[in-house]
Protein backbone atom coordinates (compact mmCIF):
# COMPACT_ATOMS: atom_id res chain seq x y z
CA UNK A 1 0.00 0.00 0.00
CA UNK A 2 1.14 3.53 -0.64
CA UNK A 3 3.22 5.18 2.04
CA UNK A 4 1.73 7.95 4.12
CA UNK A 5 3.57 10.80 2.49
CA UNK A 6 4.00 14.35 3.79
CA UNK A 7 2.83 15.94 0.56
CA UNK A 8 1.28 19.29 -0.17
CA UNK A 9 -2.27 18.71 -1.37
CA UNK A 10 -3.52 20.93 -4.15
CA UNK A 11 -6.91 20.36 -5.74
CA UNK A 12 -6.61 19.69 -9.47
CA UNK A 13 -8.26 22.06 -11.91
CA UNK A 14 -10.33 19.66 -13.99
CA UNK A 15 -14.01 19.06 -14.77
CA UNK A 16 -15.28 21.67 -12.39
CA UNK A 17 -12.81 20.83 -9.63
CA UNK A 18 -11.34 23.58 -7.45
CA UNK A 19 -8.40 25.40 -8.95
CA UNK A 20 -4.84 24.82 -7.83
CA UNK A 21 -3.04 27.15 -5.50
CA UNK A 22 -0.56 27.13 -2.65
CA UNK A 23 -1.83 26.88 0.92
CA UNK A 24 -1.27 29.92 3.07
CA UNK A 25 2.42 29.92 3.86
CA UNK A 26 3.57 29.40 7.42
CA UNK A 27 0.16 28.69 8.97
CA UNK A 28 -1.07 25.10 8.76
CA UNK A 29 -4.59 26.01 9.93
CA UNK A 30 -4.85 28.74 7.29
CA UNK A 31 -3.58 26.33 4.65
CA UNK A 32 -6.24 23.81 5.64
CA UNK A 33 -8.90 26.54 5.54
CA UNK A 34 -7.85 27.53 2.03
CA UNK A 35 -7.97 23.93 0.85
CA UNK A 36 -11.50 23.36 2.14
CA UNK A 37 -12.63 26.69 0.67
CA UNK A 38 -11.42 25.68 -2.78
CA UNK A 39 -13.52 22.53 -2.75
CA UNK A 40 -16.51 24.42 -1.35
CA UNK A 41 -16.22 26.96 -4.17
CA UNK A 42 -16.60 24.19 -6.74
CA UNK A 43 -19.94 23.01 -5.36
CA UNK A 44 -22.77 23.56 -7.84
CA UNK A 45 -25.00 25.09 -5.14
CA UNK A 46 -23.66 27.39 -2.46
CA UNK A 47 -26.16 26.05 0.07
CA UNK A 48 -24.46 22.66 -0.05
CA UNK A 49 -21.55 24.00 2.03
CA UNK A 50 -22.95 24.15 5.55
CA UNK A 51 -21.65 24.07 9.10
CA UNK A 52 -20.81 23.95 11.93
CA UNK A 53 -21.38 20.39 13.10
CA UNK A 54 -21.23 17.19 11.12
CA UNK A 55 -22.49 17.66 7.56
CA UNK A 56 -25.16 14.99 7.27
CA UNK A 57 -25.47 15.84 3.57
CA UNK A 58 -22.16 13.97 3.20
CA UNK A 59 -24.03 10.82 4.18
CA UNK A 60 -27.33 11.72 2.58
CA UNK A 61 -29.67 9.12 1.13
CA UNK A 62 -27.75 6.82 -1.16
CA UNK A 63 -29.39 6.26 -4.53
CA UNK A 64 -27.95 4.72 -7.65
CA UNK A 65 -27.24 7.24 -10.40
CA UNK A 66 -26.37 6.21 -13.92
CA UNK A 67 -23.17 8.10 -14.86
CA UNK A 68 -24.23 7.98 -18.54
CA UNK A 69 -20.62 7.35 -19.43
CA UNK A 70 -19.23 7.86 -22.91
CA UNK A 71 -17.36 4.95 -24.56
CA UNK A 72 -14.12 6.15 -22.97
CA UNK A 73 -15.72 6.12 -19.49
CA UNK A 74 -16.33 9.85 -19.05
CA UNK A 75 -19.44 10.53 -16.93
CA UNK A 76 -21.93 12.94 -18.51
CA UNK A 77 -24.93 12.80 -16.15
CA UNK A 78 -25.08 16.17 -14.31
CA UNK A 79 -26.55 14.47 -11.22
CA UNK A 80 -23.64 12.02 -11.05
CA UNK A 81 -21.10 14.82 -11.51
CA UNK A 82 -22.79 16.95 -8.83
CA UNK A 83 -22.64 14.06 -6.37
CA UNK A 84 -18.97 13.60 -7.24
CA UNK A 85 -18.28 17.28 -6.48
CA UNK A 86 -20.03 17.02 -3.13
CA UNK A 87 -18.02 13.90 -2.34
CA UNK A 88 -14.77 15.80 -2.90
CA UNK A 89 -15.85 18.60 -0.58
CA UNK A 90 -16.95 16.14 2.10
CA UNK A 91 -13.55 14.43 1.92
CA UNK A 92 -11.92 17.55 3.42
CA UNK A 93 -14.24 18.33 6.33
CA UNK A 94 -12.18 16.90 9.17
CA UNK A 95 -9.77 19.73 8.35
CA UNK A 96 -12.62 22.23 8.69
CA UNK A 97 -13.54 20.83 12.08
CA UNK A 98 -9.94 21.28 13.19
CA UNK A 99 -9.46 24.90 12.15
CA UNK A 100 -12.97 25.91 13.28
CA UNK A 101 -12.40 24.59 16.80
CA UNK A 102 -10.57 26.68 19.42
CA UNK A 103 -10.64 23.59 21.62
CA UNK A 104 -8.79 21.59 18.98
CA UNK A 105 -6.31 24.39 18.34
CA UNK A 106 -5.45 24.62 22.03
CA UNK A 107 -5.16 20.86 22.38
CA UNK A 108 -3.01 20.50 19.27
CA UNK A 109 -0.58 23.15 20.51
CA UNK A 110 -0.32 21.98 24.11
CA UNK A 111 -0.42 18.21 23.63
CA UNK A 112 1.67 18.26 20.45
CA UNK A 113 4.40 20.45 21.94
CA UNK A 114 4.43 18.37 25.11
CA UNK A 115 4.87 15.14 23.20
CA UNK A 116 7.63 16.68 21.10
CA UNK A 117 9.47 17.67 24.28
CA UNK A 118 8.98 14.20 25.77
CA UNK A 119 10.31 12.67 22.58
CA UNK A 120 13.42 14.82 22.67
CA UNK A 121 14.05 13.94 26.32
CA UNK A 122 13.61 10.25 25.61
CA UNK A 123 16.08 10.46 22.74
CA UNK A 124 18.67 11.95 25.09
CA UNK A 125 17.97 9.26 27.69
CA UNK A 126 18.30 6.44 25.14
CA UNK A 127 21.70 7.74 24.09
CA UNK A 128 23.54 7.97 20.76
CA UNK A 129 23.46 4.21 20.27
CA UNK A 130 19.69 4.33 19.81
CA UNK A 131 18.96 7.13 17.37
CA UNK A 132 15.20 7.45 16.94
CA UNK A 133 13.87 6.97 13.44
CA UNK A 134 12.63 9.10 10.61
CA UNK A 135 12.78 12.73 9.59
CA UNK A 136 9.32 13.44 11.00
CA UNK A 137 10.70 13.14 14.54
CA UNK A 138 12.23 16.56 13.88
CA UNK A 139 8.88 18.26 13.27
CA UNK A 140 7.51 20.01 16.39
CA UNK A 141 4.09 18.64 17.28
CA UNK A 142 4.47 15.72 14.87
CA UNK A 143 3.24 13.31 17.53
CA UNK A 144 0.23 15.44 18.49
CA UNK A 145 -2.33 13.57 16.38
CA UNK A 146 -5.73 13.68 18.11
CA UNK A 147 -5.08 15.68 21.30
CA UNK A 148 -8.32 14.44 22.86
CA UNK A 149 -6.86 10.94 22.85
CA UNK A 150 -3.66 11.77 24.73
CA UNK A 151 -2.78 8.90 27.04
CA UNK A 152 -3.27 10.86 30.25
CA UNK A 153 -6.69 12.03 29.06
CA UNK A 154 -7.77 8.51 28.12
CA UNK A 155 -6.70 6.93 31.40
CA UNK A 156 -8.32 9.70 33.45
CA UNK A 157 -11.63 9.67 31.60
CA UNK A 158 -12.11 5.95 31.02
CA UNK A 159 -10.09 4.16 33.70
CA UNK A 160 -8.17 2.39 30.96
CA UNK A 161 -4.60 1.37 31.68
CA UNK A 162 -1.56 1.99 29.52
CA UNK A 163 2.11 1.11 29.86
CA UNK A 164 5.16 1.99 27.75
CA UNK A 165 6.91 -1.06 26.30
CA UNK A 166 10.06 -1.77 24.28
CA UNK A 167 11.47 -4.87 22.66
CA UNK A 168 14.34 -5.89 20.42
CA UNK A 169 13.63 -6.64 16.77
CA UNK A 170 15.16 -9.45 14.73
CA UNK A 171 18.02 -7.21 13.60
CA UNK A 172 18.69 -5.78 17.06
CA UNK A 173 16.91 -2.45 16.74
CA UNK A 174 14.91 -1.45 19.81
CA UNK A 175 11.24 -0.89 18.96
CA UNK A 176 9.05 1.13 21.32
CA UNK A 177 5.33 1.39 21.86
CA UNK A 178 2.49 1.04 24.36
CA UNK A 179 0.32 -1.66 25.86
CA UNK A 180 -3.36 -0.82 26.44
CA UNK A 181 -5.44 -2.71 28.99
CA UNK A 182 -9.18 -2.40 29.67
CA UNK A 183 -10.47 -0.38 32.61
CA UNK A 184 -10.50 -2.33 35.87
CA UNK A 185 -14.28 -1.90 35.87
CA UNK A 186 -14.45 -4.40 33.00
CA UNK A 187 -13.98 -7.86 34.51
CA UNK A 188 -11.35 -10.01 32.84
CA UNK A 189 -12.94 -13.05 31.17
CA UNK A 190 -11.85 -16.54 32.09
CA UNK A 191 -8.73 -17.24 30.07
CA UNK A 192 -7.80 -13.58 29.71
CA UNK A 193 -8.43 -10.73 27.29
CA UNK A 194 -8.36 -11.33 23.53
CA UNK A 195 -5.33 -9.54 22.09
CA UNK A 196 -4.63 -7.28 19.12
CA UNK A 197 -1.32 -5.94 17.76
CA UNK A 198 -1.51 -2.80 15.58
CA UNK A 199 1.12 -1.96 12.95
CA UNK A 200 1.28 1.66 11.81
CA UNK A 201 1.51 3.09 8.31
CA UNK A 202 4.68 4.60 6.90
CA UNK A 203 6.46 7.98 7.08
CA UNK A 204 4.46 10.03 9.62
CA UNK A 205 2.63 6.95 10.83
CA UNK A 206 3.54 7.31 14.50
CA UNK A 207 1.89 4.70 16.73
CA UNK A 208 -0.24 7.36 18.44
CA UNK A 209 -2.09 8.03 15.18
CA UNK A 210 -3.81 4.69 15.88
CA UNK A 211 -4.85 5.31 19.47
CA UNK A 212 -8.44 5.64 18.20
CA UNK A 213 -8.36 1.88 17.62
CA UNK A 214 -6.15 0.87 20.56
CA UNK A 215 -8.05 2.89 23.15
CA UNK A 216 -11.42 2.00 21.66
CA UNK A 217 -10.73 -1.74 21.63
CA UNK A 218 -9.34 -1.63 25.17
CA UNK A 219 -12.55 0.08 26.32
CA UNK A 220 -14.40 -2.98 24.99
CA UNK A 221 -12.24 -5.52 26.81
CA UNK A 222 -9.25 -6.12 24.51
CA UNK A 223 -5.56 -6.09 25.33
CA UNK A 224 -3.93 -4.03 22.57
CA UNK A 225 -0.37 -3.16 21.61
CA UNK A 226 0.81 -0.34 19.37
CA UNK A 227 4.43 0.28 18.39
CA UNK A 228 6.66 2.24 16.04
CA UNK A 229 8.37 0.20 13.34
CA UNK A 230 12.12 0.48 12.88
CA UNK A 231 12.97 3.89 11.43
CA UNK A 232 9.84 5.69 12.62
CA UNK A 233 8.72 7.56 15.71
CA UNK A 234 10.44 6.54 18.95
CA UNK A 235 11.92 3.29 17.62
CA UNK A 236 15.55 2.90 16.60
CA UNK A 237 16.58 3.93 13.13
CA UNK A 238 19.49 1.47 12.93
CA UNK A 239 19.94 -2.24 13.69
CA UNK A 240 22.59 -3.45 16.14
CA UNK A 241 25.25 -3.80 13.47
CA UNK A 242 25.23 -2.11 10.13
CA UNK A 243 27.67 -2.32 7.24
CA UNK A 244 27.35 -0.98 3.69
CA UNK A 245 26.60 -4.49 2.46
CA UNK A 246 24.28 -5.55 5.28
CA UNK A 247 22.11 -3.01 7.07
CA UNK A 248 18.59 -4.43 7.59
CA UNK A 249 15.79 -1.92 7.55
CA UNK A 250 17.96 0.96 6.31
CA UNK A 251 16.98 3.17 4.65
CA UNK A 252 13.67 2.93 6.42
CA UNK A 253 10.20 2.68 4.78
CA UNK A 254 10.87 -0.67 3.16
CA UNK A 255 8.74 -3.78 3.49
CA UNK A 256 11.15 -5.42 5.92
CA UNK A 257 10.49 -2.86 8.65
CA UNK A 258 6.74 -3.48 8.52
CA UNK A 259 6.54 -7.18 7.68
CA UNK A 260 9.25 -8.36 10.06
CA UNK A 261 8.28 -5.63 12.52
CA UNK A 262 4.77 -7.07 12.73
CA UNK A 263 6.13 -10.55 13.39
CA UNK A 264 8.62 -9.27 15.97
CA UNK A 265 5.83 -7.33 17.71
CA UNK A 266 3.62 -10.43 17.73
CA UNK A 267 6.46 -12.49 19.19
CA UNK A 268 6.92 -9.96 21.99
CA UNK A 269 3.19 -9.69 22.64
CA UNK A 270 2.92 -13.49 22.84
CA UNK A 271 5.77 -13.85 25.34
CA UNK A 272 6.38 -13.46 29.05
CA UNK A 273 8.26 -10.23 28.27
CA UNK A 274 4.88 -8.64 27.60
CA UNK A 275 3.86 -7.02 30.92
CA UNK A 276 0.26 -7.96 30.12
CA UNK A 277 1.08 -11.61 29.31
CA UNK A 278 -0.72 -13.06 32.34
CA UNK A 279 -3.93 -11.29 31.26
CA UNK A 280 -3.71 -12.30 27.59
CA UNK A 281 -5.81 -15.03 25.99
CA UNK A 282 -3.17 -16.45 23.67
CA UNK A 283 -5.75 -18.51 21.77
CA UNK A 284 -7.42 -15.35 20.49
CA UNK A 285 -4.85 -13.12 18.81
CA UNK A 286 -5.58 -10.67 16.00
CA UNK A 287 -3.51 -8.11 14.12
CA UNK A 288 -4.44 -4.85 12.42
CA UNK A 289 -2.50 -2.45 10.24
CA UNK A 290 -2.76 0.56 7.98
CA UNK A 291 -1.23 1.28 4.59
CA UNK A 292 2.12 -0.52 4.41
CA UNK A 293 1.13 -1.92 7.79
CA UNK A 294 -2.01 -3.34 6.16
CA UNK A 295 0.15 -5.18 3.65
CA UNK A 296 2.28 -6.44 6.53
CA UNK A 297 -0.63 -7.86 8.52
CA UNK A 298 -2.05 -9.41 5.35
CA UNK A 299 1.12 -11.50 5.08
CA UNK A 300 1.94 -12.15 8.73
CA UNK A 301 -1.68 -12.98 9.50
CA UNK A 302 -1.75 -15.80 6.95
CA UNK A 303 1.86 -16.95 7.38
CA UNK A 304 1.81 -17.19 11.20
CA UNK A 305 -0.67 -19.75 12.51
CA UNK A 306 -1.07 -17.96 15.86
CA UNK A 307 -3.02 -15.18 14.17
CA UNK A 308 -6.70 -15.91 14.32
CA UNK A 309 -7.92 -12.92 12.28
CA UNK A 310 -6.80 -9.78 10.41
CA UNK A 311 -8.02 -6.21 9.95
CA UNK A 312 -6.38 -4.29 7.08
CA UNK A 313 -7.11 -0.57 6.87
CA UNK A 314 -6.48 0.29 3.22
CA UNK A 315 -5.74 -2.39 1.92
CA UNK A 316 -5.77 -6.16 2.29
CA UNK A 317 -3.36 -7.73 -0.23
CA UNK A 318 -3.41 -11.20 -1.81
CA UNK A 319 -1.06 -13.68 -0.12
CA UNK A 320 0.57 -16.89 -1.32
CA UNK A 321 1.65 -19.28 1.45
CA UNK A 322 4.43 -20.48 -0.84
CA UNK A 323 5.93 -16.97 -0.71
CA UNK A 324 5.79 -16.50 3.08
CA UNK A 325 9.49 -17.14 3.66
CA UNK A 326 10.41 -14.47 1.12
CA UNK A 327 8.42 -11.85 3.02
CA UNK A 328 8.80 -12.61 6.72
CA UNK A 329 10.81 -14.88 9.01
CA UNK A 330 8.53 -16.84 11.34
CA UNK A 331 9.58 -19.35 14.01
CA UNK A 332 9.22 -22.86 12.60
CA UNK A 333 6.54 -23.97 15.08
CA UNK A 334 4.27 -21.09 14.03
CA UNK A 335 4.59 -21.37 10.25
CA UNK A 336 1.21 -21.79 8.58
CA UNK A 337 0.75 -24.29 5.76
CA UNK A 338 -2.44 -22.78 4.33
CA UNK A 339 -4.47 -19.59 4.22
CA UNK A 340 -6.39 -19.67 7.47
CA UNK A 341 -7.21 -16.22 8.89
CA UNK A 342 -10.54 -14.45 8.18
CA UNK A 343 -9.81 -10.86 7.17
CA UNK A 344 -11.61 -7.52 7.05
CA UNK A 345 -10.47 -4.87 4.58
CA UNK A 346 -11.41 -1.22 4.42
CA UNK A 347 -10.85 1.13 1.52
CA UNK A 348 -11.84 4.67 0.60
CA UNK A 349 -12.95 6.89 -2.25
CA UNK A 350 -9.56 8.67 -2.37
CA UNK A 351 -5.92 8.15 -1.62
CA UNK A 352 -4.08 11.42 -0.72
CA UNK A 353 -5.30 13.81 -3.38
CA UNK A 354 -9.02 14.44 -3.43
CA UNK A 355 -9.81 14.83 -7.09
CA UNK A 356 -12.72 14.51 -9.51
CA UNK A 357 -13.65 11.21 -11.09
CA UNK A 358 -13.03 12.22 -14.69
CA UNK A 359 -13.80 8.64 -15.69
CA UNK A 360 -16.14 6.23 -13.91
CA UNK A 361 -13.94 4.26 -11.48
CA UNK A 362 -13.57 0.51 -11.67
CA UNK A 363 -15.89 -0.61 -8.82
CA UNK A 364 -13.34 -3.27 -7.83
CA UNK A 365 -10.66 -0.61 -7.42
CA UNK A 366 -7.38 -0.29 -9.30
CA UNK A 367 -3.87 1.08 -9.01
CA UNK A 368 -5.18 4.57 -9.72
CA UNK A 369 -8.37 4.61 -7.67
CA UNK A 370 -9.83 3.06 -4.58
CA UNK A 371 -6.49 1.80 -3.27
CA UNK A 372 -3.52 0.10 -4.88
CA UNK A 373 -5.07 -3.33 -4.51
CA UNK A 374 -8.79 -2.56 -4.47
CA UNK A 375 -10.70 -5.71 -3.55
CA UNK A 376 -8.07 -8.15 -4.82
CA UNK A 377 -7.21 -9.32 -1.30
CA UNK A 378 -10.88 -9.78 -0.47
CA UNK A 379 -11.57 -11.77 -3.62
CA UNK A 380 -8.54 -14.03 -3.06
CA UNK A 381 -9.76 -15.03 0.41
CA UNK A 382 -13.36 -15.49 -0.71
CA UNK A 383 -12.10 -17.79 -3.46
CA UNK A 384 -10.19 -19.75 -0.83
CA UNK A 385 -13.40 -20.17 1.17
CA UNK A 386 -12.40 -17.94 4.10
CA UNK A 387 -14.66 -15.41 5.77
CA UNK A 388 -13.84 -11.95 4.49
CA UNK A 389 -15.39 -8.52 4.02
CA UNK A 390 -14.45 -5.23 2.39
CA UNK A 391 -15.97 -1.91 3.37
CA UNK A 392 -15.42 1.09 1.06
CA UNK A 393 -15.91 4.28 3.08
CA UNK A 394 -17.80 7.09 1.35
CA UNK A 395 -15.73 10.28 0.91
CA UNK A 396 -12.92 8.70 2.93
CA UNK A 397 -9.24 9.16 2.16
CA UNK A 398 -6.10 7.19 2.95
CA UNK A 399 -5.71 9.47 5.98
CA UNK A 400 -9.09 8.50 7.44
CA UNK A 401 -7.18 6.22 9.83
CA UNK A 402 -4.50 8.74 10.87
CA UNK A 403 -5.38 11.98 12.59
CA UNK A 404 -2.72 14.26 11.05
CA UNK A 405 -3.35 17.87 12.17
CA UNK A 406 -4.23 20.37 9.44
CA UNK A 407 -2.05 18.87 6.72
CA UNK A 408 -3.89 16.12 4.87
CA UNK A 409 -7.61 15.84 4.05
CA UNK A 410 -10.10 13.36 5.43
CA UNK A 411 -13.83 13.14 5.95
CA UNK A 412 -15.50 13.60 9.32
CA UNK A 413 -16.89 10.21 10.30
CA UNK A 414 -14.71 7.70 8.45
CA UNK A 415 -12.65 6.87 11.54
CA UNK A 416 -15.86 6.04 13.45
CA UNK A 417 -17.12 3.85 10.61
CA UNK A 418 -13.75 2.07 10.57
CA UNK A 419 -13.89 1.49 14.32
CA UNK A 420 -17.44 0.12 14.11
CA UNK A 421 -16.36 -2.56 11.63
CA UNK A 422 -13.02 -3.21 13.35
CA UNK A 423 -14.72 -3.86 16.70
CA UNK A 424 -17.42 -6.02 15.13
CA UNK A 425 -14.82 -8.05 13.21
CA UNK A 426 -12.67 -8.77 16.25
CA UNK A 427 -15.79 -9.54 18.28
CA UNK A 428 -16.82 -12.12 15.69
CA UNK A 429 -13.47 -13.87 15.28
CA UNK A 430 -11.81 -13.39 18.68
CA UNK A 431 -14.90 -13.54 20.91
CA UNK A 432 -17.19 -15.95 19.17
CA UNK A 433 -19.51 -13.22 17.96
CA UNK A 434 -20.49 -11.77 21.32
CA UNK A 435 -19.25 -8.60 23.00
CA UNK A 436 -20.46 -8.22 26.60
CA UNK A 437 -20.46 -4.43 26.27
CA UNK A 438 -22.66 -3.97 23.22
CA UNK A 439 -25.97 -5.80 22.71
CA UNK A 440 -26.10 -6.72 19.02
CA UNK A 441 -24.19 -9.85 17.89
CA UNK A 442 -21.18 -9.14 15.72
CA UNK A 443 -22.47 -10.95 12.63
CA UNK A 444 -25.51 -8.67 12.56
CA UNK A 445 -23.31 -5.59 12.79
CA UNK A 446 -21.08 -6.79 9.98
CA UNK A 447 -23.93 -7.56 7.59
CA UNK A 448 -26.47 -4.87 8.50
CA UNK A 449 -27.70 -2.52 5.79
CA UNK A 450 -29.86 -0.45 8.18
CA UNK A 451 -28.41 2.01 10.69
CA UNK A 452 -25.30 2.10 12.84
CA UNK A 453 -25.85 1.13 16.45
CA UNK A 454 -24.06 2.82 19.35
CA UNK A 455 -21.15 0.37 19.52
CA UNK A 456 -18.68 2.87 18.03
CA UNK A 457 -19.95 5.62 20.34
CA UNK A 458 -20.50 4.18 23.82
CA UNK A 459 -20.35 0.78 25.48
CA UNK A 460 -22.82 -0.57 28.01
CA UNK A 461 -20.61 0.64 30.88
CA UNK A 462 -21.09 4.22 29.71
CA UNK A 463 -17.53 4.61 28.43
CA UNK A 464 -17.81 6.86 25.40
CA UNK A 465 -15.64 7.85 22.48
CA UNK A 466 -13.41 10.68 23.66
CA UNK A 467 -11.82 11.72 20.37
CA UNK A 468 -11.89 14.97 18.44
CA UNK A 469 -15.01 16.09 16.63
CA UNK A 470 -16.89 19.34 16.13
CA UNK A 471 -17.01 22.46 18.29
CA UNK A 472 -19.88 23.62 20.50
CA UNK A 473 -19.51 27.19 21.76
CA UNK A 474 -22.27 26.70 24.35
CA UNK A 475 -20.46 23.70 25.83
CA UNK A 476 -17.24 25.73 25.95
CA UNK A 477 -19.01 28.63 27.69
CA UNK A 478 -20.45 26.27 30.29
CA UNK A 479 -16.94 25.25 31.37
CA UNK A 480 -14.68 28.28 30.77
CA UNK A 481 -11.95 26.84 32.97
CA UNK A 482 -11.32 24.06 30.45
CA UNK A 483 -10.04 25.38 27.10
CA UNK A 484 -10.82 22.00 25.47
CA UNK A 485 -14.39 21.76 26.78
CA UNK A 486 -16.04 22.80 23.52
CA UNK A 487 -15.12 19.58 21.71
CA UNK A 488 -18.01 17.29 20.75
CA UNK A 489 -16.67 13.84 19.78
CA UNK A 490 -18.01 12.38 16.54
CA UNK A 491 -20.93 9.97 16.86
CA UNK A 492 -22.49 7.73 14.21
CA UNK A 493 -25.47 6.03 15.86
CA UNK A 494 -28.51 6.17 13.56
CA UNK A 495 -26.66 7.02 10.34
CA UNK A 496 -27.86 4.60 7.64
CA UNK A 497 -25.04 2.19 6.88
CA UNK A 498 -25.69 2.11 3.14
CA UNK A 499 -25.45 5.91 3.02
CA UNK A 500 -21.96 5.77 4.53
CA UNK A 501 -20.57 3.45 1.86
CA UNK A 502 -18.85 4.45 -1.35
CA UNK A 503 -20.90 4.88 -4.51
CA UNK A 504 -17.75 4.27 -6.59
CA UNK A 505 -16.51 0.96 -5.13
CA UNK A 506 -18.19 -2.23 -4.00
CA UNK A 507 -18.63 -3.01 -0.31
CA UNK A 508 -18.94 -6.80 -0.11
CA UNK A 509 -18.96 -9.73 2.27
CA UNK A 510 -18.47 -13.50 2.15
CA UNK A 511 -19.26 -14.73 5.68
CA UNK A 512 -20.46 -17.89 7.36
CA UNK A 513 -23.52 -17.18 9.51
CA UNK A 514 -22.59 -18.57 12.95
CA UNK A 515 -26.26 -19.24 13.79
CA UNK A 516 -27.17 -21.22 10.67
CA UNK A 517 -23.66 -22.17 9.43
CA UNK A 518 -24.81 -21.11 5.97
CA UNK A 519 -22.77 -18.86 3.73
CA UNK A 520 -23.99 -15.25 3.49
CA UNK A 521 -22.69 -13.27 0.53
CA UNK A 522 -23.17 -9.78 -0.82
CA UNK A 523 -21.68 -8.45 -4.04
CA UNK A 524 -22.71 -4.84 -3.42
CA UNK A 525 -24.09 -3.60 -0.10
CA UNK A 526 -25.10 -0.21 -1.55
CA UNK A 527 -27.33 -1.96 -4.10
CA UNK A 528 -28.73 -4.07 -1.21
CA UNK A 529 -27.02 -7.31 -2.20
CA UNK A 530 -28.46 -8.13 -5.63
CA UNK A 531 -27.81 -11.48 -7.28
CA UNK A 532 -25.45 -9.76 -9.71
CA UNK A 533 -23.38 -6.69 -8.99
CA UNK A 534 -24.42 -3.59 -10.99
CA UNK A 535 -21.75 -1.90 -13.13
CA UNK A 536 -21.58 0.96 -10.61
CA UNK A 537 -22.60 0.76 -6.92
Amino acid sequence: MAAIAAVAIAAPAASGAPGTGDPAAGDPAAGARALVARYAAALPHADLAVGPGVDRQCFAQQVQIDPMATPDGTPTNPAWIERDQLDQYCATLRLRDQFDSPAYGFGDAVVGDGLYLDQAQQQVANGPGHVHGGFTTLVPGSQGADPFRALATWTARTGGRVQAISFTSSDGAVLRGHLFLPPKSLPMPEGGYPGVVITEGSVQGFENLYYWAAEGLAQYGYEVMTYDVQGQGDSDLLPTSCSPGNCPGVPYQQNYNFYQGTEDALNFFDSTKNPGFSRLDRKDLGIAGHSLGASAVSWVGQCDNRVKTIVAWDDLVPVSIAQCAKNVTIPKRYRATRLHAPALATSNDYEFNVQPATTVPNPHGSANSGGLDGDAGYRSLAKAGLDTEIIAIRNGTHLTYTYVPYLLPSNELGERFAFYYTLAWFDEYLRGGRDPYTPQPAFGRLTSRSGYDASADVNSKGVVSIGAGTYDAARAAADPADPMAGNVPYRIKGIPIIDSLSFYYYSQFHLRNPATHRLATCVDMVARCPAKAPPTP
